[in-house]
């Protein structure tokens, strides 16, 4: 799974579910009880965007994503942006960007142009805007199984990272991100703590971090950072003195969804 990208399978028993979100958070439950007491179930996941992420520069009105229908059955998909929160409905939502159409059908293996209107709400300008792309599908149901108390129907609900991101006005590029990132390590003579720093106007998605002293290392994992933001995380495996020197490879996901690797050297501090 991508590190720009969240699944929920959803347990339902209708053709579509208005409320989609309130569901999705129950769904480690229900999968579990769902799958002690049903006789056949299907697991559906399968519609995503082309690309990991979509960044709209701030002055454009409009941009479109691709999406794609890898499953072998058609679906029912149910389309909006929000800011990411499960308990979010589409009515609910007051993103400034809107998913057209909001609900569609997608054939097997079918391709759809998905436009996203960005209303011009007013948003921060120092920083980019996070908002999340909810696709909710729901498979076709055969007329022979619909109403079969022992067939369960698994929908999924996918979220993509959508960036609304200021033109003109900030000091430098999201490709500068992975060089302006900042690591500092303490705790010398006991537990280390890495302790990330983001001072920039972008969003840092680590999809890999590993910290080493000497010849012992410890992987590590940070949330995504916002802008301006700082994330600490402790390395139990690690010992150093002070002075030592920690060597920190990591990884950022870029506007492309690629990986872009470098590595940082930090001194250990008490």
């Amino acid at each position: 799974m991508s590190m720009s990208e969240r699944h929920m399978p959803v347990p339902v028993k209708t053709r579509f579910a208005r409320h989609a979100a309130s569901h999705a958070i129950r769904a480690s439950l229900c999968v579990a009880l769902y799958a002690a007491t049903a006789g056949a179930m299907q697991a559906i996941a399968g519609v995503t965007p082309t690309v990991s992420r979509v960044v709209i520069p701030a002055d454009v009105t409009e941009v479109s994503a691709q999406l794609v229908n890898i499953n072998t059955y058609p679906v029912l998909v149910q389309a909006w942006v929000d800011d990411g929160e499960l308990h979010t409905t589409p009515q609910e939502s007051t993103a400034p960007v809107i998913a057209l159409p909001p609900i569609f059908r997608m054939d097997a293996h079918e391709r759809k142009n998905l436009r996203l209107i960005n209303s011009g709400a007013p948003l921060p300008t120092d920083r980019e805007s996070l908002f999340w792309l909810s696709l909710h599908e729901i498979p076709s149901t055969s007329k022979n199984n619909f109403g079969d108390a022992q067939t369960v129907t698994i929908t999924m609900r996918t979220q993509f990272k959508v960036f609304v991101r200021p033109v003109d006005k900030l000091p430098y590029p999201a490709t500068e991100l992975p060089k302006r990132l900042t690591f500092s390590v303490t705790g010398a003579n006991a537990g280390l703590v890495l302790s990330v720093h983001n001072p920039t106007p972008y969003y840092a998605t680590i999809s890999m971090l590993n910290v080493s002293v000497g010849d012992t290392s410890q992987p590590a994992a940070v949330d995504m950072l916002a802008p301006f933001s700082d994330a600490s995380v402790r390395l139990d495996r690690l010992r150093a003195q002070a002075g030592d020197q920690a060597m920190v490879k990591f990884a950022l996901i870029d506007d492309d969804g690629n990986q872009v690797e470098s590595e940082r050297s930090a001194s250990v501090n008490d």
